[in-house]
């Protein structure tokens, strides 16, 4: 099994963003022998907040922050500690940035297959997050305030600043993008995880509509839960519509509105659902073995499922239960 690292790559970004907080204000005290400028706070403080900006988003390779990792703290820190001019340094690791979401952009895409998938949602929500703070981050950089400009301009720059990375600090411990509400970000993610029971349809619907799709919608999920019909490879949507009593194009639609999935994406939940009851009760098994036992075609559409549904590969979920097995065995 895959040993993981000592200290995440999220640790170091965030401790790295740290020390660019705090250490360049000290190497202007300890050059100088005077407090910091309001200018060289601001510049700080937008530098540290770059480096919260690194935060690698869902399948994002995550050699690519930390490669621009090494080199913001080079440019940085590199700078500060050389007696750089604020304005020289801070230039330079917004200018590292800027290319670090360059490569971001390229990588997003050169493959297009990520654009489909359904949590690709999610991430386009991210991404324009972090493109509009950068945005911000830009805009501050480029106001940064020079000696002769009034003190309230360059307080209030700095002002902004930590209200930034305020923000920026909250997105990398929760996880939220602070962008949209938190009610907008629950009901995404909940449909990501392909919550089969979201919250009543639209009220513009009519009300018999909307019994009559419920009561056909929960007929498919007991059978579904009850009798297994998905273990069979050649299950499809005609099969649950005769077995329903209904016509195969109003059940697609009812599934479709109530499970906010296509009919393939809710027999995939099932079938996952089974193999992770299959996993838990021999984490042994072969995964073709799995697949083929829960009603999939081929490995590659039960690994795509798996992950789609679960966030995570079926070698991983298993090599997880494995562990767990064997420590409640000792």
């Amino acid at each position: 099994m895959r040993s993981k690292p000592f200290i995440s790559l999220h640790s170091c970004i965030c401790a790295a963003s740290g020390f660019c907080l705090f250490l360049p204000p000290l190497f202007y005290y300890l050059r100088t022998g005077s407090l910091p400028d309001p200018a060289c706070l601001t510049a700080a403080v937008l530098a540290a907040s770059s480096f919260l900006l690194l935060l690698p988003l869902g399948e994002e390779r995550r050699s690519l922050s930390q490669n621009f990792l090494f080199a913001l703290l080079a440019a940085c820190l590199g700078g500060a500690l050389a007696g750089m001019p604020v304005r020289t340094w801070m230039l330079v690791t917004l200018l590292l940035h800027a290319a670090y979401l360059g490569c971001r952009i390229l990588e997003r895409y050169e493959e297009l297959w990520p654009l489909f998938k359904q949590f690709s949602i999610w991430y386009s929500v991210m991404n324009h997050a972090r493109y509009s703070y950068s945005l911000v981050l830009y805009l501050l950089a480029a106001c940064l305030p020079d000696d002769a400009a009034p003190p309230w301009l360059r307080w209030a720059v700095l002002a902004a600043a930590v209200a930034l990375y305020v923000i920026l600090v909250i997105r990398a411990r929760t996880g939220r993008t602070l962008f949209v509400s938190a009610s907008k970000e629950t009901e995404i993610k909940a449909m990501i995880k392909g919550n089969l029971r979201p919250e009543p349809i639209q009220a513009t619907r009519k009300t018999e509509d909307v019994a009559r799709m419920t009561r056909l919608y929960e007929r498919a999920v007991a059978l579904m839960e009850k009798k297994h019909p998905f273990l069979d490879q050649g299950f499809g949507l005609d099969d649950l519509a005769g077995a329903l009593f209904t016509n195969r194009a109003y059940l697609s639609k009812t599934i479709n509105i109530l499970s906010g999935r296509n009919f393939r994406q809710f027999v995939n939940y099932y079938r996952i659902q089974y193999c992770v009851e299959l996993m838990r009760e021999d984490p042994n098994l072969k995964l073709i073995t799995v697949a083929l036992m829960s009603g999939f075609h081929t490995t590659a559409s039960f690994n795509m499922a798996f992950k789609l549904n679960l966030g995570e590969t079926p070698t991983q979920f298993q090599e997880r239960v494995r562990t767990a097995k064997l420590k409640a065995q000792e």
